[in-house]
């Protein structure tokens, strides 16, 4: 991913941010590197085995190496409650954390969906923007059982009957869809649940229709079948 030595990565989209999220946490803990994930909007409730430390930034404790922290704002009984983008700007610039991940758009668990006017809500100063889309609504009717925030997905793709690999391909090319409020990041692309054979096809005519520059990755269960 082009990685440098302080990172700021926005995650956005739909169908697996949070579990892209912790993949990549997990991938820097691999390599002895410390992040902090946390959220610019709302993510579903974060179980304590997914992070080893819980941070407070009125804490004066020593960030330890090879980490994973987590960060919310508050907290009810169903969602973590984020910070301002402006804020994590700020923590960026200070160096506290090389590594800074976030989940900075909601979904309500839907594979696909197109930003609205506030979404996502991104801090100026990610170096990248990570892009999710779940390939499973492929071929299903277009109506807000397979998709998030209708509406704004027939700005892009019109009102057609089902979601094909093209309407997905619009969406990831549009200004106002997958990457809206990437600024001057570097770009990548998850093609998620590529489950089966016929998900894979899915992706790849997806990947023939792509016009943006993006580095992608289609996976499967967390693991990478290809990279593009």
């Amino acid at each position: 991913m082009s990685l440098k030595d302080k990172n700021m990565i926005a995650v956005q989209g739909a169908g697996g941010k949070t579990s892209s999220v912790f993949l990549l946490a997990n991938e820097f803990k691999s390599m002895n590197e410390t992040s902090l994930v946390s959220t610019t909007t709302k993510m579903g409730i974060v179980s304590e085995d997914k992070f080893d430390y819980l941070y407070k930034f009125d804490d004066n404790a020593k960030i330890v190496d090879g980490k994973i922290y987590f960060a919310s704002k508050s907290r009810t009984d169903t969602k973590e409650i984020g910070f301002e983008p402006k804020f994590f700007d700020r923590i960026f610039a200070e160096g506290l954390f090389s590594n800074i991940i976030l989940e900075t758009d909601g979904a309500r668990t839907r594979p696909i969906k197109a930003p609205r006017e506030d979404e996502p809500v991104n801090p100026k100063n990610i170096t990248h923007c990570v892009g999710v889309i779940g390939l499973d609504s492929v071929n299903k009717p277009f109506d807000e059982r397979f998709c998030h925030r209708k509406e704004y997905i027939e700005k892009i793709i019109g009102n057609p009957k089902f979601l094909t690999t093209e309407s997905y391909a619009q969406i990831i090319n549009s200004d106002c869809g997958l990457f809206k409020n990437s600024y001057d990041a570097k770009r990548f692309l998850i093609l998620n649940k590529a489950d089966t054979e016929k998900d894979v096809e899915n992706a790849t005519d997806i990947i023939e229709r792509i016009d943006v520059d993006v580095k992608i990755f289609v996976m499967s269960f967390g693991k990478i079948i290809k990279i593009y």
